[in-house]
């Protein structure tokens, strides 16, 4: 068993408290990110946070800059397209030639997953303001499950570093607790199409769906922001 005080695993502690305050906003887009202040926050060593921020650097989270230190990159319209056209990309190539290669193992973890996420939507809708963490997991388990009868590595590896970009952009509208309707009857549709082996429909509904969180944001963050 691995000790729980090796810097391996404060390392790893350290980017997943990192990774969730940056999704969260707690740790906002644009700020620099200070060894000492992030120490005594987390009460983990320099060393394991310094590795964390590196990992996160190479995963886009975090910029790098020579005698500047850490900071959290800042969001725009114009990164936000660039994710949302490079996912669209990816993920339906992936999920395209996962329907091609269609097999029951893979109709069963799709429609596992798809439920998983139906029944905790359901419960959602429900409460005033729901704790969304479990979503947002099921969620990303769902989009996962779409592309894994790809089994194709390296397409597994890009849909994850874009999927959490698209992410951080997504939880700038889900901060007030609310999912908006659409998404929710989105996954149902895209999981049928792709059951019924239409692949051109079912890729033609999955970048629609990306592209809705796309138009989400831009309408209830960026608009916002330049009316302020």
């Amino acid at each position: 068993m691995e000790n729980p005080g090796s810097a391996k695993t404060l390392s790893q502690k350290a980017y997943l408290l990192l990774r969730a305050g940056m999704l969260s906003g707690e740790l906002p887009p644009g700020s620099r990110l200070r060894i000492e202040k992030l120490k005594a926050k987390y009460e983990i060593g320099p060393t394991p946070i310094r590795e964390a921020l590196s990992r996160l650097a190479s995963e886009g989270f975090v910029c790098s800059e020579q005698n500047r230190g850490f900071s959290i990159p800042p969001v725009s319209r114009q990164d936000l397209r660039d994710i949302t056209d490079q996912r669209k990309l990816i993920e339906c190539t992936a999920l395209r030639t996962a329907i091609e290669n269609i097999d029951l193992d893979y109709e069963a973890d799709l429609m596992e997953a798809y439920y998983n996420l139906a029944r905790l939507e359901a419960k959602l809708t429900k409460k005033a303001v729901p704790d969304l963490s479990e979503w947002e997991d099921l969620h990303s388990q769902f989009h996962k499950a779409l592309i894994q009868g790809a089994k194709s590595p390296w397409l597994n590896k890009f849909q994850e570093i874009l999927y959490d970009q698209s992410d951080r952009y997504r939880r700038l509208f889900l901060s007030d607790g609310k999912i908006p309707e659409p998404i929710h009857t989105d996954h149902k549709k895209i999981l049928d199409a792709t059951l019924a082996h239409n692949a051109d429909l079912a890729c033609e509904l999955l970048a629609d769906h990306i592209e809705r969180v796309h138009d989400i944001v831009v309408e209830t963050y960026f608009s916002k922001q330049e009316q302020d």
